[in-house]
């Protein structure tokens, strides 16, 4: 094979990390919002105790991320992945058969151990490994699978809802997994380009003995822990899974509430404009600061909810929302992995990743039970909106505060 005449096998890697995010993430993530209602009408649950069982899945992922990052870091990213869409698959066809509450929570247990191992470490990792001087550009080519997986999963499992019920709809959604996602890992991801005799980029001037890498020797685990701007860089992590936790779980509901029968749909449309986000903002950082473009998601962050504040008097107004919102939901999830990698190397990245993703407990787990509690006693989510604003602010507060780490020496052996 001519490396000079091919197309870069690095491309074909972003094109299967782009299926596996589209199909094996967001039919286990982005849809349960759909089944809130339909688990609801039928076993009687109220919403506090449905977002529970999101709520431990969501603190199971990230007390996962760390574990995943250290199996990436040992296994390579496609053993990893495999045993992720697996585990998703199968829990996605038992979820078709729950009967009481504890077969309910025990099924969100097994998919977040799937999801955890399928999703973003993983994804994030290889793209790292594979790319150098393009990788905000093939960060934001995977991150459009986030977009258009939760706008056309959300979409299927709707439909399938709608027409042979909700335990159907799960198993539909495990057999997409089965059936797509875990051929296209066994047969199209290589972890690293070593592997194949190329280097990041397909660069062929890159020596292919020792380092491939132009960039400094990354910080390690405990080189980050003693830096003030990885401790940031965590918390709007936190803030960020907060509201997505929210939002994901409750987004249908919250959207009927304000007397908008096309819920699903704006749902859908607005994981949808996310790949506008991925896209823009992957080029975009490939070109500029980082952070800023992170400040400039918070302030559309900050825009949506003032979008759906307003809906209480025109609700045409939560229209608004599906733009901003979507738009700022793919600018931070394709930006965030790249300011990690920006500001403290990709040597260690699998870890880093990892003990970001980590902070998702804080968020995804406070941000579904919050919202269930906020509506179960107020039987409304207005209080949750302005609540959801307020945390948006603070988070580009905090983001303008994040310097550059320095490293200070460490004894002990890198981890």
């Amino acid at each position: 094979m001519d490396n000079k005449k091919s197309l870069f096998y690095g491309w074909w890697i972003a094109a299967a990390t782009f299926v596996i995010l589209f199909i094996g993430l967001c039919s286990g993530f982005y849809t349960v919002s759909v089944f809130l209602e339909p688990i609801q009408q039928e076993f009687g649950w109220n919403r506090t105790t449905i977002s529970l069982g999101f709520t431990i899945a969501a603190l199971l992922v990230g007390l996962l991320s760390p574990v995943v990052g250290l199996a990436v870091s040992r296994f390579g990213v496609k053993g990893v992945q495999l045993f992720g869409a697996l585990v998703t698959g199968f829990g996605l066809i038992f979820a078709g058969s729950i009967q009481v509450l504890w077969q309910y929570f025990a099924i969100y247990i097994i998919m977040a151990v799937g999801l955890a191992s399928v999703s973003l470490v993983p994804s994030q990792t290889i793209i790292s490994h594979w790319f150098e001087k393009r990788r905000g550009t093939a960060m934001g080519i995977i991150m459009t699978g986030i977009g258009l997986g939760g706008m056309v999963m959300v979409f299927v499992a709707s439909a399938a809802n709608d027409a042979y019920g909700w335990r159907c709809a799960y198993r539909l959604l495990g057999v997409l997994v089965l059936a797509i996602v875990v051929p296209v890992i066994m047969f199209a991801l290589k972890n690293r380009p070593q592997d194949m005799g190329l280097a990041p980029d397909g660069d062929h001037g890159t020596a292919l003995k020792g380092s491939l890498s132009t960039e400094p020797s990354g910080f390690t685990v405990k080189e980050a822990l003693r830096s003030m701007a990885f401790h940031l860089t965590c918390l709007i992590m936190a803030l960020f899974n907060l509201v997505l936790g929210g939002l994901t779980m409750h987004a249908i509901a919250l959207f009927r509430s304000y007397g908008l029968e096309e819920a699903n749909l704006m749902w859908s449309l607005t994981l949808g404009a996310s790949v506008l986000g991925t896209v823009i903002f992957g080029y975009l950082a490939d070109r500029g600061s980082k952070k800023f473009l992170i400040g400039v998601s918070w302030f559309m962050h900050i825009l949506a909810f003032g979008s759906l504040m307003l809906a209480s008097a025109d609700a045409r107004t939560a229209w608004g929302f599906v733009l901003f919102y979507g738009l700022a939901f793919g600018a931070f999830v394709t930006l965030l992995p790249l300011f990690v990698g920006e500001r403290f190397g990709v040597e260690h990245f699998s870890k880093l990743i990892g003990l970001v993703g980590l902070f998702q407990i804080i968020g995804l787990a406070a941000g579904s039970i919050l919202l269930g509690r906020i509506f179960d006693a107020t039987a409304s989510y207005e209080s949750a909106v302005s609540l959801l604003a307020a945390v948006s602010i603070l988070s580009l507060a905090v983001t303008a505060f994040i310097g550059k780490p320095r490293r200070q020496p460490v004894t002990s052996p890198a981890v």
